[in-house]
């Protein structure tokens, strides 16, 4: 009887601490963009259930939007008080997300956990950081552009492919390959962020800038306006109908052998890899003097302002963006360096030149009216690609942005 009665006692004990540590269970509402038909991709749903695993007190609840109706969707959480605990953020949402004080100001808590800029790339950091205050964590990250070439073309038109990398050799080989039904590069023009980034690299690369320190356009700089102009040259050895043409409809023609230069992030690599085509890249394009410089795309983790349970979610950032975790969760290219590397060796083509293209790109800008600053930049691009006159086309673009400071 007293060992039954023992047993009984210490099976209650038991039963009592599993109640209790239920009962003191922290829920924690993650959302992220919707990566497959059922949500989260399977590496990334192992990952939090590897956290839950480590954090027993923390039971992680997700949730997955499709792209075209996420921010709208996170917008009416914010509005209704019903945001989640944590979420990803496109790089391009922050500043908006950050001047309306729906997220939570990261800038102690990583300091304290030792995490600083040093560890990720540093565009990718900065496009996070608004007014010096920091609001969310890169997770992960990828760069507008690289040059892509179809080895065979350049072959048979006795082209380098390492002079594609300057603009006058990109210029020369453009014209070159324009012949015979096929096109020199896929320069594209329609209204979406892919014509935004592929054009802030050219501008980047030729030391322009988009913004003024002050916030004010700066598309009107002779850097600027010098890069608009070299695209505008470039576009003649494009494929026709570039102000409907997207960087999708390019690759297609790319991979039917019909395009011999295409400008895309390393997310191309996978599909390429795939093709029978013989294809390289270069680190983008810059004058012979200057150094590439890409634009930066990519998601980062905040913090909503609303949480109960801004602790835990920071736990959960942490553990995201950590060495050996971030680079088996990314659909992208991880935002911690180390992990990038690794990630990098494993999964794609030259990697060390896609890391030296990583730490020279830079952010867009961080403005909370961004969206309206990429239509602007669309219809400056647009103007350029339909022969307006490139200062005249930053003018008018400048004339709309210096309205959204």
């Amino acid at each position: 009887m007293t060992k039954l009665l023992l047993k009984a006692v210490t099976l209650g004990a038991a039963l009592l601490a599993a109640g209790s540590a239920l009962a003191q269970q922290t829920t924690l509402q993650f959302w992220d963009n919707q990566q497959t038909e059922s949500g989260l991709s399977g590496v990334q749903k192992a990952a939090v259930e590897r956290f839950m695993k480590e954090n027993p007190d923390i039971k992680v609840e997700v949730t997955t939007v499709p792209y075209p109706e996420y921010q709208q969707r996170l917008l009416t959480a914010v509005q209704g008080g019903n945001a989640p605990d944590v979420a990803t953020l496109d790089q391009i949402w922050v500043g908006a997300f950050a001047k309306a004080g729906a997220i939570a100001d990261l800038t102690g808590k990583a300091s304290s956990a030792g995490i600083s800029r040093d560890g990720f790339f540093g565009g990718a950091w900065d496009s996070a950081v608004l007014d010096g205050k920091l609001y969310g964590i890169p997770f992960n990250v990828d760069v507008w552009q690289f040059s892509y070439y179809n080895k065979a073309l350049l072959d048979a038109a006795k082209i380098d492919p390492a002079s594609l990398a300057t603009f006058d050799g990109l210029k020369t080989a453009a014209d070159k390959l324009t012949a015979n039904g096929k096109f020199g590069v896929g320069l594209f023009g329609h209204k979406g962020e892919d014509t935004v980034v592929v054009g802030n690299s050219f501008i980047f690369s030729n030391g322009g800038r988009i913004l003024k320190e002050d916030g004010s356009c700066a598309l009107t700089e002779a850097p600027a306006v010098d890069a608009l102009t070299y695209l505008q040259g470039l576009a003649k050895s494009a494929p026709a109908g570039i102000l409907n043409a997207s960087s999708g409809d390019m690759r297609e023609l790319f991979l039917n052998g019909s395009l011999a230069i295409e400008f895309w992030p390393a997310l191309e690599q996978p599909t390429l890899q795939k093709s029978k085509l013989d294809w390289g890249f270069v680190n983008g394009t810059a004058p012979a003097d200057k150094t590439p410089v890409g634009t930066f795309g990519g998601w980062n983790l905040a913090v909503f302002q609303s949480s109960p349970h801004q602790e835990a979610a920071w736990k959960f950032i942490q553990f995201m963006v950590r060495e050996d975790v971030n680079g088996d969760v990314v659909d992208l290219i991880p935002a911690n360096k180390k992990a990038a590397e690794a990630f990098l060796q494993k999964n794609r083509k030259d990697p060390k030149a896609i890391m030296t293209q990583l730490d020279n790109a830079k952010a867009r800008p961080l403005s909370p009216r961004y969206l309206e600053l990429a239509d602007a930049q669309i219809a400056m691009f647009q103007d350029i690609y339909g022969g307006t006159d490139p200062k005249a086309a930053a003018a008018k673009a400048c004339s709309i942005i210096d309205t959204l400071k």
